[in-house]
């Protein structure tokens, strides 16, 4: 205990869910998200929910899980293709063992819903955009800080 009555800790710590002193451009920081995502659809069974149940799925739950690591960090690329893989795999209800074809490409289902795709979130395009949200707000408010 030092003087203000505190513990010391080594880096990294986490605090509120976010590792201080980690390397962002690591993937072992970016294992919990992986593997909250991994947890998270081997919960749901794809079987018994239809293709819109999936696209609801995806762009209710496994696009949030991740929302908070994805406003402060930007997401390396090992780790963006394991979501984007986990995401179709579960899109198109293939399984370890057994693949399923990818009727259309990734591109047009991250398209809005009025241009024709399904309106999945492009995970690369959102942790740019949470992202850019902060530096919009450091350049335009700078009395915040």
């Amino acid at each position: 205990m030092g003087v203000l009555n505190c513990k010391l800790m080594k880096f990294p710590f986490n605090y509120l869910g976010i590792p201080i002193g980690a390397n962002p451009r690591k993937e072992e920081m970016w294992k919990p998200i992986i593997e909250k995502v991994k947890k998270k659809l081997s919960l749901w069974k794809h079987k018994l929910i239809s293709f819109v149940g999936r696209v609801c799925l995806i762009n209710s739950i496994l696009n949030v899980l991740p929302l908070f690591f994805f406003s402060f960090f930007k997401i390396p690329m090992v780790v963006l293709s394991k979501l984007v893989s986990l995401q179709r795999n579960f899109l198109w209800g293939s399984e370890s063992d057994n693949r399923k074809i990818a009727w259309v490409s990734l591109e047009k289902i991250c398209l809005p819903k009025e241009s024709g795709g399904l309106g999945i979130k492009d995970i690369r395009v959102f942790n740019e955009a949470l992202l850019s949200k902060w530096r919009w707000l450091l350049f335009h408010q700078q009395d915040l800080l």
